[in-house]
């Protein structure tokens, strides 16, 4: 199968605590500032793909596992831009080859096809960039009091790349 018939993403998960992430910032000298923190340690945890075409895909979940991979999965082959198969790129996150998977890949593998990185190379998944992006541009040296507050902000940010776009589809071209 030549490379044209494939749309590329690339897969990760994700944690946003609720407590503060303090990075640079210029103050006026002499100035000290103090900034709120919750003392919880309450996170949201999500499932993103992020394709060369700039479209982005999330779903928040619990926690990390077959079943609720398998079920970001299925949200994915539904909502991704495209007619051609899904090549997807991720990690090797033990939950990612699980035996209870098998099934469901195999019925799904006219639409869908996994790729797995290399251990230890998170620089070759284009969607670490924009979980950082994300990072600089909603969470850090931001307070939020409460976990819907952070949530809020994030999927109000992310709504921007639900459609493709060429931001995103310039972050994929770097990898």
């Amino acid at each position: 199968m030549d490379s044209g018939a494939y749309e590329l993403f690339y897969q990760d998960e994700c944690h946003f605590k609720l407590t503060l992430t303090i990075v640079r910032a210029w103050f006026l000298k002499g100035i000290t500032p103090q900034i709120k923190s919750p003392t919880d340690r309450f996170k949201i945890s999500v499932f993103g793909a992020m394709g060369r075409n700039g479209q982005f895909i999330v779903e928040a979940d619990d926690n990390f596992d077959a079943d609720t991979f398998q079920r970001f999965l299925q949200a994915l082959i539904s909502r991704a831009a495209t007619d051609k198969k899904i090549l997807l790129v991720l990690d090797n996150a033990k939950y990612h080859h699980a035996k209870r998977l098998k099934d469901y890949l195999d019925s799904v593998e006219h639409k869908l096809e996994l790729f797995f990185l290399p251990a230890y190379s998170p620089d070759l998944n284009a969607i670490e960039m924009f979980w950082k992006k994300t990072r600089r541009a909603v969470t850090h040296n931001r307070y939020f009091p409460k976990l819907r507050d952070i949530t809020d902000a994030l999927f109000n940010y992310w709504e921007q790349f639900m459609e493709p776009n060429d931001e995103l589809a310039n972050l994929c071209a770097f990898i």
